[in-house]
């Protein structure tokens, strides 16, 4: 590799060592320190060095608090519109932090760390960068990781100071490095079993958050690797974890429990967390599967339904249903509900009804006072468009779609599923009703063109496709060829967009 110097003389790293050996130890000297003066960071790399190498770390440490001082005092930003950005160099601290590193300086780098860790999250708080701040002091924060074990804190010190580190890591900045050290096998169950007892105190003395979700984790952690195992199921119950404690119980063959605790979970987190209230109806539910209680599984389908009627509930819920045998009635009441919004299986619909609903209630259904606990507009119509079209009774599916609103605001645009619907009427009853569906298509393609985008005409080209193909199946290609002359002659200053007609031509 060369170089180019004075007037362009291509100096090669060869030449360099040469001119070196040609002097002697005071030359050397002369040299060196003439580019110490000249060169701060010469100058420093020399200091650096020898601080390591004398076994004078403690000034070396001196400084490198100072520098992360300096460092942690900047304003870290950036604009990913323009891709302009300011953020602070840790390049020298991880440098720095390797050789000490190297040295086997683990306390100098854990004072360091816990100095950089401090400041470093302070700094994050304040910082509106796209996270290269973040990896950066988790880079140095890494190195300091990988030398606790060779600190002069106990076995138990040292799992405790990464825990404490992990329960305020609000930016991730440990990320694998925290795994990576708890999966080293440097610590042993009594190891463990000390942490253990350390966390279950001081959860006594912590409030709820963050931190105390931590802990709990880490304590759980603690137990399985300190051979405590049978602490973990009552720490669940004793910290609301319903999730992890059903499964658990699950696991352990403790069925009758495990629903206690599912029905327990779901009526303490009802309309207060919707994620525990989700995952308890779901283990409820495969419960009864498992046990053959295929009524009361229908039933907890039928709750998903109304709750999100999707085509694809629907066709779950009639899987369900079928193995009971009272499909027609269930199916009836579904689209009832689509329609009206009403819910059969409510406890007020049951008397209102005269008992007819023939499912029985679920085991959480008395925490449900309203007849239906939605507040949607009804008739819903994309799902009933959407099972129309499954069940195949087109002509629902036409009624509906034009029940949509005329004038639809597009917030914005994807070639996948802005339109999905649409296209999917249009598909469905492209044979039966031919001409809705070549205006759907049309409308569609119009849609697209009108965003003025070379992206937007490639996403137009499938439904101008679309429409020649069903032109040619039903022998009207000249009316195509109409379309297209009109399409050309109107937009005809759009360049992307012809070359994307033209490729038509050849599909």
């Amino acid at each position: 590799m060369k170089k180019h110097g004075i007037k362009g003389y291509k100096i090669s790293y060869d030449d360099v060592e040469e001119a070196l050996q040609s002097k002697n130890k005071e030359e050397l000297l002369d040299l060196i320190t003439e580019l110490a003066g000249h060169y701060t960071a010469v100058k420093q790399f020399i200091l650096e060095k020898y601080l390591l190498d004398s076994g004078s770390a403690r000034k070396l440490v001196d400084s490198l608090l100072d520098e992360i001082h300096d460092v942690t005092s900047e304003h870290a930003w950036s604009r990913s519109w323009d891709d302009v950005c300011y953020l602070p160099d840790y390049s020298h601290l991880e440098e720095q932090f390797g050789e000490l590193a190297k040295k086997g300086c683990a306390d100098e780098l854990l004072e360091l760390g816990e100095e950089l860790w401090d400041r470093g999250n302070k700094q994050l708080e304040e910082s509106s960068d796209e996270g290269e701040t973040g990896s950066a002091i988790g880079d140095c924060l890494k190195i300091v990781m990988d030398a606790i074990p060779q600190s002069s804190l106990s076995k138990p010190e040292q799992l405790l100071w990464a825990i404490e580190r992990k329960s305020e890591d609000n930016f991730d900045i440990l990320c694998n490095s925290y795994f990576d050290f708890m999966k080293s096998g440097n610590y042993s169950e009594s190891d463990w079993q000390e942490v253990a007892h350390i966390l279950e105190n001081r959860l006594l003395e912590m409030g709820n958050g963050w931190s105390r979700n931590s802990f709990v984790r880490s304590l759980i952690q603690a137990y399985e690797a300190g051979g405590l195992k049978e602490r973990i199921i009552p720490l669940y119950e004793r910290e609301g974890y319903y999730i992890q404690l059903v499964d658990a119980l699950l696991k352990e063959g403790r069925r009758e429990e495990a629903k206690k605790s599912c029905l327990v979970g779901y009526e303490e987190s009802f309309r207060k967390n919707g994620s525990i209230v989700s995952n308890m109806h779901k283990r409820l539910l495969e419960m009864a599967e498992a046990d053959g209680q295929y009524d009361l599984a229908a039933a907890y389908y039928c709750d998903d339904f109304f709750d999100e009627p999707t085509a694809e509930s629907y066709v779950t819920l009639r899987g369900a249903a079928e193995k009971t045998g009272c499909w027609p009635a269930v199916r009836e009441a579904a689209l009832n509900f689509l329609e009206t919004g009403h819910r059969p299986d409510r406890p007020e619909a049951r008397k209102a009804d005269g008992g007819d609903w023939p499912l029985p209630p679920t085991e959480v259904a008395h925490l449900y006072k309203e007849t239906s606990s939605r507040r949607d507009k009804f008739p819903q119509l994309e799902p009933l468009i959407r099972i129309a079209i499954l069940e195949k009774r087109l002509d629902d599916a036409v009624k509906f779609y034009r029940l949509l609103p005329k004038e639809r605001t597009w917030n914005t645009w994807s070639t996948h599923d802005l339109c999905s619907l649409d296209n999917a009427v249009a598909n469905a009853i492209s044979d039966s009703h031919t001409d809705i569906a070549l205006s759907i298509w049309r409308s569609l393609a119009d849609l697209m063109i009108s965003y003025v985008k070379p992206e937007a005409y490639y996403a137009a080209q499938p439904y101008l496709k679309s429409m020649k193909s069903l032109y040619a199946r039903k022998k009207r290609l000249e009316e195509w060829k109409a379309l297209i002359t009109e399409l050309r002659t109107t937009h005809k200053r759009k360049r992307r967009l012809m070359e994307v007609l033209a490729a038509l031509d050849n599909a």
